[in-house]
């Protein structure tokens, strides 16, 4: 019988001899069952046998999760390194389109207030010769008025 195993046989065969079983059947009983008993029963080294296999298997599985954990985060590590690298290509050739855009507007901004000037030249000219027609037609016509005024003038003073 084993350490674990606490079955008193004695008791065992002295109550089936008491309910009609003869000695040596009883002590055959008594026998099979302590062997199942004993056979069947887990014993304290079994349990720390389970135990320290347990021990082994857990270290082994924290370790490999280690390994694992660290794998993930190196491959996270060079995953998010590429992420920033093509971010930064991305925000690079953004920049780029940006100050040819920029470049772009500024150069048809250009153009067009030079248009914008040539046109206003072209309207201040044309006003500016208005202007000086508006000057000859208004001194002939003074010229008019007072050579009219003169023609008057003397021809009152000769009628008088």
């Amino acid at each position: 019988m084993s350490e674990a195993t606490a079955f008193d046989t004695h008791r065992f065969v002295k109550s089936l001899t008491a309910g009609g079983f003869t000695e040596a059947q009883a002590e055959a009983l008594a026998h099979e069952q302590a062997h199942l008993l004993s056979s069947n029963l887990t014993t304290k080294a079994d349990v720390e046998s389970v135990n320290a296999d347990l021990k082994v298997a857990i270290r082994q599985v924290d370790a490999n999760m280690k390994v694992e954990t660290e794998q993930v985060r190196s491959d996270l590590k060079v995953r998010l390194e590429q992420v920033n690298a093509n971010l930064k290509l991305e925000i690079e050739q953004v920049r780029s389109d940006l100050e040819v855009k920029i470049e772009q507007v500024n150069a048809s901004l250009k153009l067009e207030i030079e248009q914008i000037q040539r046109d206003l030249e072209v309207k201040i000219e044309g006003v500016k010769s208005e202007v000086q027609k508006a000057k000859a037609d208004l001194l002939m016509w003074m010229v008019v008025a007072l050579t009219t005024h003169a023609t008057l003038i003397a021809g009152l003073i000769r009628f008088s």
